[in-house]
């Protein structure tokens, strides 16, 4: 067996997770399929220790990559436990947070007050790109032979995505994009503004708001780029500020949230880079 740190992340999740839905099973339907497959997860991953340098490449490949694959599969189950602890959400709380630090409503206020079309076009599309951000590096130092790198590098990103899941059971909240209307006029019929749109309606787990997974793993992933990578950093500095910018500007979330997940970005990033 040849475990890693990504694996002890993904085990110690659903582990904790797994804990939470046994103390609050009455506000989980069908809680005991949750653990059944948290069991068969965790059996899996131990499996994969075992693939080793001999084995054949698809196998070698499920090995390195799968963590990767928890992000998707993770965020998307949360939408159904985001009420298990508390039956509300805490939207008004944020929104407080919201006001007091910046003095206003950020969620609301951008797109009214820089109504470009162009600029909406931009940072919708560069929200968009969140998900090629999730894996640009990974493939970048994979590919690129530096495995350790990106062994280091997946640890860190499922790490901050994880321990952002790990808030919205505790402290549930929509976001602007559930609780206010959606934006109008010219920047609505954009190209980009309609795909990103139409795309988060469908794949959206409302109870994710707070704080923002977009910008935790964004940020992580930036910081890792400029640890290993300054080709890869220049190429991502501009995606993940137009994503930062863009979860505000198209009422996705709330500005105290993609400040928040900045901010638990960093802090991952310091521990692990200090201890790794």
């Amino acid at each position: 067996m040849n475990f890693l740190p990504y694996d002890w992340v993904a085990i110690g999740y659903l582990a904790l997770t797994g804990v939470l839905i046994l103390i609050f099973y009455k506000n989980v339907a069908r809680w005991y399929l949750y653990l059944l497959v948290r069991a068969l997860w965790i059996a899996g991953i131990i499996s994969l220790t075992y693939v080793n340098e001999q084995m054949p490449f698809p196998l070698q490949f499920l090995r390195d990559w799968y963590p990767l694959s928890t992000i998707a599969i993770f965020y998307f189950e949360m939408g159904k436990l985001t009420q298990m602890v508390f039956q509300q959400y805490f939207d008004e709380t944020v929104i407080r947070w919201e006001k007091q630090v910046f003095k206003g409503m950020p969620s609301l206020e951008l797109s009214d007050r820089f109504p470009s079309l162009i600029l909406s076009e931009i940072l919708h599309l560069c929200y968009f790109s969140y998900y090629i951000i999730a894996v640009f590096l990974a493939a970048w130092l994979y590919f690129g032979g530096r495995i350790d790198s990106f062994q280091e590098t997946v640890f860190a990103e499922t790490l901050t995505f994880n321990l952002s899941l790990l808030c919205y059971p505790f402290l549930p909240a929509t976001g602007p994009r559930y609780l206010f209307e959606k934006i109008q006029g010219k920047l609505s019929k954009g190209f980009f503004f309609r795909l990103t749109h139409s795309i988060v309606s469908r794949g959206s787990s409302k109870g994710t708001a707070f704080p923002s997974s977009h910008v935790s793993l964004s940020v992580i992933v930036l910081l890792y780029a400029h640890r290993y990578d300054s080709t890869a950093f220049l190429i991502l500095l501009p995606m993940c500020i137009g994503l930062t910018l863009g979860t505000v500007y198209g009422r996705f979330h709330y500005a105290i949230d993609a400040f928040v997940g900045a901010v638990l970005a960093g802090i991952v990033f310091g521990i692990t880079t200090t201890f790794l």
